[in-house]
């Protein structure tokens, strides 16, 4: 382009020649200046006005824009290396442009575009990004500490061994977005929707996730250490080798399935029988990644919520084959606490005790202390010959004592089993 062809509306002190590489534009007035595809790299820019400015394919690598007013038009522009710290850049387009390596710290980017732009190793800290449109733009390896990204856009962008240390996402859309190895501690992703986002190895300490979909997430290998997953929405989300702690706060996703099971048109979710097997799903996940991590008792819990939904995935199935596996759990719950809860076995053994007694002191007429001492006796090994016993006291001790060694069984299944969960 010809250098008569630039416009200059606003400053009469800065002319069409002036716009050049290198060139001291500091403090110039070039609002509504046309300027598409200048070359203004390494340029001085402090303190300019490019406030609706045309700059389509303008080359701004390198130049110093530090508080600059940039709410421009700077689709496919070159920036790489540029300085835009502190600078106003709300409302601007910077569709496609290249800002890799920028310095945009603390730059203001609200409802601003920037789908497709290149961020990569780019300094956003303390920037904000709310209302942003952010699609599919490349975020690798950025800074991003401390920056708001309330409510913006970032669907299928990649973030991956970037730095978003306390960055506010909360209500962002995060629909496929790559995170591996990003470190995102004390992030806020609370409501944010991260449906088939990539969290894999991810460092996500004491992280804020609560309220967010993470439906089809890859958490794998990632660092949750502390973090708040309360309310998340957690259909077909991988946990596989996560980082777990005591204090990292998941709570059952049953409810919250199923309530999200109303409101969609995910085939797997449209009838019954797929909601609770979605439930199952998810429980069994959580059950393996808390076992993996040593939290037992969280595991043995996340186990029984898994069983009590394949229970009631059999019962709304149709036919004899649903109704007699719905049976058979319902009675492994009552009797083994599925394999995982010693309070059925114990409440069982209790029960078969007292009642035994009960019988030998009405029937047999034993003292209440004499049969409570026969009952035990009888129920860990077998009847002994006195007191003699006639008609349904005999009886009861029989059944006692069956009953009693195989209770005995059960208990030694469920104090087994309960610690490999």
């Amino acid at each position: 382009m010809a250098d008569d062809e630039y416009e200059i509306p606003n400053d009469d002190d800065v002319t069409a020649k002036d716009i050049e590489p290198e060139a001291d534009l500091s403090g110039a007035n070039l609002s509504d200046a046309y300027l598409l595809g200048a070359n203004l790299s390494d340029a001085n820019l402090m303190g300019a006005n490019l406030s609706d400015a045309d700059l389509v394919g303008a080359d701004l690598s390198g130049a110093d824009l530090p508080s600059v007013d940039l709410s421009a038009n700077l689709h496919d522009a070159d920036l790489p290396g540029v300085n835009l710290r502190d600078a106003d850049l709300s409302d601007a387009n910077f569709h496609r442009a290249d800002l890799s390596d920028a310095n945009l710290r603390s730059v203001d980017l609200s409802d601003s575009t920037l789908w497709d732009a290149d961020l990569s190793e780019a300094d956003l800290r303390d920037a904000d990004l709310s209302d942003t449109n952010l699609k599919n733009s490349d975020f690798s390896e950025a800074v991003l500490d401390g920056a708001n990204l309330i409510e913006a856009e970032m669907d299928f962008c990649d973030f991956s061994s970037a730095s978003l240390f306390d960055a506010n996402l909360n209500n962002a859309s995060v629909h496929y977005v790559d995170f591996t190895e990003a470190a995102l501690g004390d992030s806020n992703l609370s409501e944010a929707n991260l449906s088939s986002a990539v969290f894999r190895e991810a460092y996500l300490l004491q992280a804020d996730l609560s309220d967010s979909d993470l439906s089809g997430a890859n958490l794998s290998e990632a660092d949750l250490t502390g973090a708040d997953m309360v309310g998340s929405y957690l259909w077909n989300t991988s946990f596989s080798g996560a980082q777990l702690s005591r204090n990292t706060n998941i709570e059952a996703p049953g409810e919250k399935l199923l309530q999200g099971a109303k409101n969609t048109d995910v085939k797997e979710l449209s009838d019954p029988a797929g909601r609770w097997d979605a439930v199952a799903r998810a429980n069994h996940e959580l059950k393996s990644a808390f076992s993996d991590n040593g939290l037992l008792s969280r595991a043995r819990k996340a186990r029984v919520r898994e069983r009590r939904a394949r229970r009631k995935e059999a019962k709304v199935e149709d036919g004899w084959h649903g109704t007699a596996a719905w049976a058979g759990s319902l009675a492994s719950r009552s009797v083994t606490g599925y394999g995982v809860q010693i309070w059925p076995v114990a409440l069982l053994m209790i029960l078969l005790w007292l009642g035994s007694a009960a019988v030998y002191t009405l029937y047999g007429g034993m003292a209440w202390v004499d049969s409570l001492y026969f009952s035990v006796v009888t129920f860990t090994t077998s009847p002994p010959p006195e007191p003699a016993l006639s008609g349904i006291s005999r009886f009861v001790a029989g059944i006692e004592t069956f009953l009693g060694t195989t209770a005995i069984v059960f208990l030694g299944y469920v104090l087994g089993t309960r610690e490999r969960v």
